[in-house]
């Protein structure tokens, strides 16, 4: 007997196939299911790093450009003498503006709140998850907060470990993203905790206020969701820096050097270069200094010295002066003439008086001076002796050749010379002595040095960028040069390289240094560790002007004349 299996055996096994063959669908099904999901899921997740990220980028990009930006800030009610200086956080209040003082902000902590969206006129930028952003600033990087200096110098406090670390940072911007369980956000804006930051931000550190220390992480987690990107103070000052060139240009050269040479016929001393003192007081410049530093010292004293009188020719007839004592009493100089032989005689006589340091520092040049026709002068017994007329005075008008009365004010030395001449009246009508007195000007600065009438110059002594800024002239332009003709180019002149031609007929120039590239360590006495490349050896009379990439040469040169 024949048993057959095969044919009723068929539909089972199709049946367990189909069976397997929808299994498989239902699992591939599920897999692609699963993995749309997951794809979903990263997209999300990769779409909100990026609406933050692009957050904290747009927050970075406007602060550096605020700090940078005098037009923006007066655009803003704000003062703008601090190029560099950043808007303090919303802390008090969460209403987008900058809270600097208030109840539990120390003068002397760095500063942590809200990005302060309101001052500086931007949009309220928000991160993935809706929260404001958050920002942190450096102490010394106010904006107009007591006597803060900033410039290229200063040094950012703030600092960040984990996966991004950076020192020397001058702020930081958070995107807090959303709560995570041990934090409470209340929604009413007067709650503290509303304005906490531990309630925003995790992994930083608040035992240092003055030098936080932030952290930054790869990616979010369930304890550590911070999205962190930061400023650093080289990032800060590659743009601050050429605006603060163009301001020496625009207010330190024509409101000092171009005023001054126009005053003295000549630029004033260098200070000589050493580790750039802070105080403005001690950049006092020096006798035949022709580079270093600005001499910007705010206290060099003025005082007129030394009055002498001497016989010159031709003289009319053979008189002798036998004797002329001089004294100064405050800004009174009396000096006795005593003269003899004929009746008829008179000396040619000239009276100088010397004001110190006037070529060493940024001196006003003495105005009204009195015209010589205006001295005073008394004869022997103590009488006025007759007017001569304009422009004569009390001086001689006869004699053969005549001598016209002068007076000249020049640079002599480390000061100027005040010169007057003249030829005394006969000595029988003086009595052999004349008596002259002279009232002197009151010395003292250019107006434009104070910085209180001048705000447009403030920026520049307040902040301290004189530290940064080097100096150098032509020997043919220094006070006292003698001869002075214009400079030979590619001799006595400067030259200047990187700059439209002529170059090299460059009679004095500003090199201002900027931040300290790699391997520069400040403050130091030693040139090369401000400036770079044909800068920092000024004896050879060849400078440069920035040209290529910052960590190369990061000089900038203002010419001051021509």
């Amino acid at each position: 007997m024949k048993i057959r299996v095969g044919r009723q055996g068929a539909p089972v096994q199709r049946g367990f196939a189909m069976i397997a063959l929808l299994a498989l669908a239902a699992l591939i099904a599920s897999f692609l299911i699963v993995s749309g999901l997951n794809l979903t899921s990263a997209g999300n997740s990769n779409d909100r790093e990026d609406r933050s990220m692009r957050a904290l980028r747009q927050a970075k990009a406007a602060l550096i450009a605020y700090a940078a930006n005098e037009q923006w800030q007066k655009y803003k009610g704000q003062e703008t003498d601090q190029p560099g200086a950043l808007p303090c956080p919303d802390i008090l209040l969460d209403n987008g503006n900058a809270d600097c003082v208030g109840a539990g902000i120390s003068s002397t902590s760095s500063l942590v709140g809200r990005l302060p969206w309101q001052s500086m006129g931007i949009e309220d930028l928000r991160d993935a998850s809706g929260e404001r952003l958050w920002y942190a600033l450096s102490y010394n990087f106010r904006k107009n907060f007591g006597t803060t200096a900033i410039n290229s110098d200063t040094p950012g406090q703030l600092s960040v470990t984990g996966t991004a670390p950076a020192s020397n940072v001058v702020a930081v911007l958070f995107a807090p993203g959303a709560a995570l369980l041990t934090q409470n956000r209340p929604s009413d804006p007067t709650d503290p905790a509303h304005n906490s930051p531990s309630n925003y931000l995790e992994g930083f550190n608040l035992s240092d206020p003055v030098n936080y220390v932030f952290t930054s992480n790869a990616l979010p987690s369930d304890t550590f969701n911070d999205r962190v990107l930061v400023i650093t103070q080289a990032e800060l000052m590659a743009v601050v820096e050429p605006v603060v060139a163009a301001r020496i240009e625009r207010d330190v050269k024509p409101l000092l050097l171009t005023e001054y040479f126009g005053k003295w016929g000549a630029f004033p001393f260098a200070v000589p270069f050493g580790a750039p003192p802070v105080l403005q007081s001690a950049y006092l410049g020096a006798p035949s200094q022709a580079s270093g530093l600005l001499p910007v010292t705010n206290t060099a004293t003025f005082t007129w010295q030394n009055p002498t009188v001497t016989q010159i020719p031709p003289g009319d007839g053979t008189p002798i002066v036998t004797s002329a004592p001089c004294s100064i009493s405050s800004l009174t100089v009396t000096c006795t003439v005593n003269y003899q032989t004929g009746s008829g005689d008179r000396p040619d006589i000239k009276l100088e008086v010397f004001l110190t340091n006037t070529s060493l520092a940024f001196a006003d040049k003495p105005s009204p001076v009195p015209a010589p026709e205006n001295l005073a002068m008394l004869d022997g017994n103590g009488d006025t002796p007759s007017d001569q007329g304009s422009p004569y005075g009390p001086w001689s008008k006869l004699g053969s050749p005549p001598r016209v009365p002068t007076m000249t004010f020049v640079p002599q030395g480390s000061g100027a010379v005040l010169t007057y001449t003249g030829r005394l009246q006969n000595a029988w009508d003086m009595h052999h002595q004349a008596t002259i007195t002279v009232s002197l000007p009151a010395p003292g600065y250019l107006s434009k040095l104070d910085s209180v009438a001048n705000p447009s110059i403030a920026w520049f002594f307040s902040n301290q960028w004189y530290r940064q800024t080097y100096y150098a002239v032509s020997q043919n332009y220094l006070p006292g040069a003698s001869p002075s003709p214009p400079c030979t180019a590619g001799t006595t002149c400067l030259t200047v390289n990187n700059l439209p031609t002529p170059n090299n007929n460059k009679e004095a120039i500003l090199v201002f240094a900027g931040r300290a590239l790699d391997g520069q360590v400040r403050p130091s006495p030693n040139p090369v560790n401000y400036l770079e490349g044909q800068n920092a050896t000024p004896a050879d009379l060849i400078f440069e002007h920035r040209a290529g990439t910052a960590t190369t040469i990061n000089d900038r040169v203002v010419v001051v004349s021509p």
